[in-house]
């Protein structure tokens, strides 16, 4: 058993605030280095002289590059979404631990990254080794055959894997297929701009004016047909079926191209682009309702929890309310049957045989044994109940325990060790407690003829103190590890050691009231150790 985990609040940190800074100074020094980030383009004439162009000019220069512009945009919109598509689709997995979503995402992304090497190509920002005329149409085809075959890469994935991973290796997958997605994409990109040749991918005259778009078109009908219909029956939610439907507008981007663009920037090219950026835009809607579900459904499952916790805690007070009237008059009549029992050995004493000697003996242990069980039960039922929280020295508290115990620690020659402990704040007397049967738990069961060695301390896991109490006792079987702190379990018989199996119960109900846990790691004749969490409080 472990500590609870710690929870993570989400905040701005200091890391973070100092690298949005340094994100709006580097620039500023880059440019005292001598880096010029402008972008302003100087036209110069035969003889190399820089010539000022008038509004005129100006203006049939921006006229005739109106449609680069507008691809340009277009373009970006798709970018853009693809990288929120992203974004959503790794908070989604972070709530879900899906690893289907970041992974779409991720090749939306990629897609992304290749449609961008598309758009810089249009404007010259990236130049190939070959020539620029086919360069444009050829990183279209690129960037949409890419895009269809790393959707079927994705989804094939998890259509074609039967078993769910834990969270730990479901991260690690995630992060291996992410990278390959990303290095596929600079290889495309890699060999597509060092190319010395590209093929010829526009043919105005043709029937098919850009065959090269003819196999993503078949790519997006084959997951459009079959393959995504089969992941969203396995999947079913949101982000596939969005992802499904966002197959018609991928497909009719590429039946506008592949039968109807004949130039860059016609009309048939700018429907194409614009559908794109549809194609990316329903994933995004889609992940984003997706997000909004598991949102709600959550905030559901959390009142629901809630509730649970608030109808469970007034059984909890219920009964621990009956246990204390049921134990406080089950004293009464007890201490009559002790009484009874006293009177009745001292008055007919000479009178009784051997036999009757027995019995009465029997019944007086019975009655001392009913007595402590009453007594831990009553106890059990007040713990926690009208304590207040105090800051607690454990350093000092166990020194206060150690003269409690003293005079079985020194019948039994046990040496406590205890390393620095930590003060927070928490119920004084019911951890007082908590030490005692810890330690008198390690005394009792310890091995013939060998003095108990008993080992404390404490380590800082973060929101959380971890105690331990560690012996060189007798130990505990695996299969006993739970039932110890149940109410009432004892593992040996009455005679081999004394006491009424409900210490571990109290100890268990103590950590519990300090959101804590508490465990054992033993095995026989090796001894145990004891650990336990206390939450630090603020």
């Amino acid at each position: 058993m472990k500590a609870s985990p710690k929870t993570i609040e989400l905040r701005f940190s200091r890391t973070l605030i100092l690298i949005i800074i340094a994100i709006c100074v580097f620039p500023f020094i880059l440019q005292q280095l001598g880096v010029n980030f402008g972008s302003v383009n100087l036209v110069f004439n035969a003889n190399g002289e820089k010539v000022k162009l008038d509004h005129t000019s100006q203006d049939l220069i921006l006229t005739n590059l109106r449609g680069t512009f507008t691809h340009l945009i277009l373009e970006w919109t798709a970018i853009c979404i693809a990288i929120a598509t992203a974004i959503l689709a790794f908070i989604q997995y972070r709530i879900t631990n899906n690893p289907a979503t970041p992974i779409i995402g991720a090749a939306l992304l990629c897609a992304g990254f290749i449609d961008a090497f598309h758009a810089l190509s249009a404007i010259k920002v990236i130049k190939s080794v070959s020539d620029n005329e086919n360069f444009l149409p050829f990183t279209w085809a690129i960037s949409r055959i890419f895009n269809s075959v790393i959707l079927i890469l994705g989804t094939s994935i998890f259509l074609f894997k039967s078993k769910r991973m834990a969270p730990k290796k479901g991260r690690r997958f995630v992060l291996l297929i992410c990278l390959s997605f990303i290095f596929i994409a600079y290889l495309t990109v890699y060999f597509a701009a060092l190319s010395n040749s590209l093929p010829q991918t526009t043919f105005q005259n043709s029937f098919i004016t850009r065959p090269y778009d003819v196999i993503p078109l078949f790519l997006f009908l084959f997951m459009a047909i079959w393959l995504l219909p089969q992941f969203h029956k396995k999947e079913n939610s949101v982000f596939s079926s969005a992802l499904l439907w966002s197959m018609i507008p991928a497909i009719a981007t590429q039946m506008y191209m592949v039968f109807g663009s004949k130039d860059l920037h016609d009309s048939n090219f700018n429907i194409a682009h614009s559908l794109k950026a549809i194609s990316y835009l329903i994933p995004f809607i889609g992940i984003t309702l997706d997000y909004i579900t598991t949102h709600k459904k959550e905030q559901v499952r959390i009142t629901e929890l809630k509730n649970a916790q608030f109808n469970l805690r007034q059984k909890n007070k219920e009964l621990e309310q009956f246990a204390y009237i049921a134990s406080h008059d089950l004293q009464e009549p007890l201490r009559t049957v002790m009484n009874f029992t006293q009177l009745f050995e001292e008055e007919f004493q000479d009178k009784i045989d051997t036999n009757g000697s027995t019995y009465l003996n029997f019944i007086k242990e019975a009655t001392i044994r009913m007595s402590a069980l009453i007594k831990g039960l009553l106890d059990y039922s007040r713990i926690g109940s009208k304590t207040e929280i105090s800051n607690v020295k454990f350093n000092k508290l166990l020194k206060t325990v150690k003269i409690d115990l003293e005079a079985i620690i020194k019948e039994s020659g046990a040496k406590i060790k205890v390393k620095k402990l930590p003060k927070i704040k928490g119920h004084k007397t019911e951890l007082r407690m908590l030490f005692q049967n810890l330690i008198t738990n390690a005394i009792k069961f310890r091995k013939e003829g060998i003095p108990p060695v008993i080992q404390i301390k404490a380590i800082d896991i973060g929101e959380y103190w971890e105690f331990s109490v560690k012996d060189n006792g007798i130990g505990i079987e695996e299969k006993h590890k739970e039932k110890i702190f149940s109410m009432f379990q004892q593992l040996h018989s009455k005679g081999t050691y004394e006491g009424t199996g409900i210490g571990l119960a109290h100890s268990f109900k103590i950590v519990s009231i300090h959101k804590g846990q508490i465990w054992v790691v033993s095995e026989p004749n090796k001894g145990s150790e004891f650990k336990f969490t206390i939450k630090k409080e603020e």
